[in-house]
């Protein structure tokens, strides 16, 4: 029995298929020839995208120069596909191609009809069935794949529904299109229907910090724009380096809300992510960095029953009233606005305004140390329009005050800052930062002259007394997340 052995080599993606035919004999009559993919790669490219898998159980189409039209259905055994498909003796020479079909003409639509990467198409170099030597044949992968990973480095969409994602190339080039195949000449016949837009599905999961949205492109060097229509934003994302999407290959690209051209409309939310800057009032043991000097817990038998974080003001805050979670706590027992005491290791606001990461909500709770008499921290005055270099915020409260709360607008401009005036600040400290505050236009929640005993036995409150000033802080911000 005379048989012949060839190797498919993906141009680019270097897969192989080996084809074995049966014996000839007559011209009548049809004969059987088995067929055998394998994938001749396992490295990504030189711009490190990953290699796509063609070895998928399913149907693969073929033609011969004799007439032949239909589908091997390929089982994946070893690595490799295998399958056998019944040919015309008369056939000297066999195509193979994506899918299935009868006809003369076969047409993919790109982006597929497929969910993602599935309908990635490729076909074979025309391969010679004559002959006892082996003979070889190519495959050539006809599309590329892409996956955006939609992101926020900022954090401040993550969470967010996304409804749509378009990628658009600049002029000239082409994502989607009609990829027609002749199976009769067995050759890629004009890219019909071409354009420079594809949509990327997008479901009720799809949301920024999690989505990964795939589909299969025509190859390009691409360049343009990656738009998303979210929940309360769009935004546009810039290509202006080429990106080459290579046949046979999968380039994920990473869109980051923060490098982004974000148009946001005007909602109010609850808090996604709060951080606190408070003193003793606001710790709580290993919740705050570790180098700082907590208060609570603590073995006071008055306000002993604070014994865990969620039942501090801020703790009912987040699992409570908001449902958010904590950005940082960066609060110190013992600590001023405008100036610590170093001799007991307790570091003043303005010394630690680097330790936030993306808080959308801060609260300043502070002002209370900076009053007593034994801390000689001097009133200062109203300087708001002096350079922040100018300001003496280790000296004086007011310019203190007023420095930590232009930082914070500098480093995070979209962050809602609260501040708190607690039960203890006394004397002009506390309309000090009235005063401020309503300079800003922030929101002030003032504790003093608060007539309720049960919440305030001592200088610190007890369990009690931490609920109710959650739930005040709560209902007189309300209005900022309605």
């Amino acid at each position: 029995m005379r048989r012949c052995i060839f190797s498919l080599i993906l141009s680019a993606a270097a897969l192989f298929a080996l084809v074995s035919c049966g014996e000839k004999g007559p011209e009548g009559g049809s004969t059987d020839v088995q067929v055998e993919l394998r994938s001749g790669i396992t490295a990504p490219n030189a711009a490190g995208d990953e290699v796509y898998d063609f070895l998928k159980a399913g149907n693969v189409g073929f033609a011969t120069n004799a007439g032949d039209r239909g589908e091997v259905a390929m089982s994946l055994k070893s690595q490799a596909l295998g399958g056998k498909c019944e040919v015309m003796r008369a056939a000297t020479k066999l195509w193979c191609y994506s899918g299935g079909a009868s006809g003369e003409v076969q047409t993919f639509s790109v982006p597929s009809v497929s969910a993602g990467l599935d309908g990635m198409v490729f076909c074979t170099e025309t391969i010679s069935l004559e002959g006892d030597e082996p003979c070889s044949g190519a495959i050539r992968p006809l599309t590329s794949g892409v996956v955006l990973e939609l992101m926020d480095s900022h954090g401040k969409w993550t969470g967010k529904a996304v409804s749509s994602v378009t990628m658009k190339a600049s002029a000239g080039k082409s994502l989607a299109g009609d990829i027609t195949l002749c199976l009769k000449e067995s050759r890629v016949g004009e890219l019909k229907n071409a354009s420079d837009t594809i949509s990327f599905t997008c479901t009720e999961s799809t949301k920024v910090g999690t989505a990964s949205l795939s589909a299969v492109v025509l190859p390009c060097a691409f360049t343009g724009s990656i738009d998303i229509v979210a929940d309360g934003f769009t935004a546009t994302l810039t290509i202006d380096q080429p990106l080459y999407l290579q046949a046979g290959y999968v380039k994920h690209i990473q869109v980051d809300m923060a490098m982004a051209e974000v148009e946001a409309e005007v909602i109010k939310h609850f808090p996604y992510r709060l951080a606190i800057m408070g003193d003793s009032i606001s710790t709580f043991d290993g919740i705050i960095p570790a180098s700082h000097r907590p208060y609570y817990p603590t073995t006071n038998a008055v306000c002993a029953d604070v014994d865990d974080w969620k039942k501090t003001y801020w703790g009912h805050l987040i699992n409570d009233y908001w449902h958010c979670e904590l950005d940082v706590n960066t609060s110190w027992s013992g600590s001023c606005v405008a100036d610590g005491d170093p001799a007991n290791n307790r570091t003043p606001f303005v010394k630690r305004m680097d330790q936030f990461k993306n808080p959308d909500t801060i609260i300043l709770f502070g002002g209370t140390n900076d009053c007593q008499a034994s801390r000689q921290i001097a009133l200062g005055s109203f300087d708001f329009d002096s350079p922040l270099e100018s300001l003496n915020k280790y000296a004086r409260f007011r310019e203190a005050y007023i420095w930590v709360i232009r930082t914070l607008q500098e480093k995070f401009p979209e962050a809602q800052i609260i501040c708190i005036v607690g039960n203890h600040i006394e004397g002009e400290y506390g309309n000090s930062v009235k005063t401020i505050a309503d300079h800003f236009g922030l929101p002030v929640v003032d504790f003093r002259n608060d007539t309720q005993v049960t919440i305030y036995t001592e200088l610190h409150p007890n369990a009690a007394g931490h609920a109710h000033m959650a739930e005040r802080i709560y209902n007189e911000t309300l209005s900022l997340f309605q």
